[in-house]
């Protein structure tokens, strides 16, 4: 992340003589639906006015919010990271798959099972 905001703070500092180059050149849209931009006149292309209609007090805000905001990003970001860390510390979790439950313990039996119970002795019956 810092190497973003030096690379980005240089940038900045290099280009920051050409911006007052770039207000006084002519830019113009060119191609199908206007998507491209080219320095020299093309076919069917338009000249687009790059002037600045904002005022100093305009500008000064913009560069407060993009700085207010570059910070929350950064915050935003090294929380993110943290929690990161912290879940990749933690044990898997299987989504979707119920914990297995324990067997149901067996229902309390007042009368022993059907295949224990004795049958009661029949008495033969004479035959004649």
């Amino acid at each position: 992340m810092i190497e973003f905001r030096c690379a980005l703070v240089l940038t900045a500092l290099l280009l920051a003589p050409q911006i007052g180059q770039a207000a006084s050149q002519q830019v113009y849209r060119c191609g199908p639906e206007g998507r491209t931009y080219s320095q020299t006149p093309c076919k069917d292309g338009y000249e687009v006015n790059t002037d600045d209609a904002r005022t100093a007090e305009q500008r000064r805000a913009a560069e407060e919010t993009v700085k207010r905001e570059g910070k929350m990003a950064e915050k935003m970001a090294r929380e993110r990271e943290a929690k990161e860390a912290a879940a990749a510390k933690q044990a898997p979790t299987i989504i979707g798959k119920p914990a297995l439950a324990a067997k149901p313990a067996a229902p309390a039996a007042s009368s022993p099972p059907a295949k224990a119970r004795k049958k009661p002795k029949t008495q033969p019956t004479p035959q004649p």
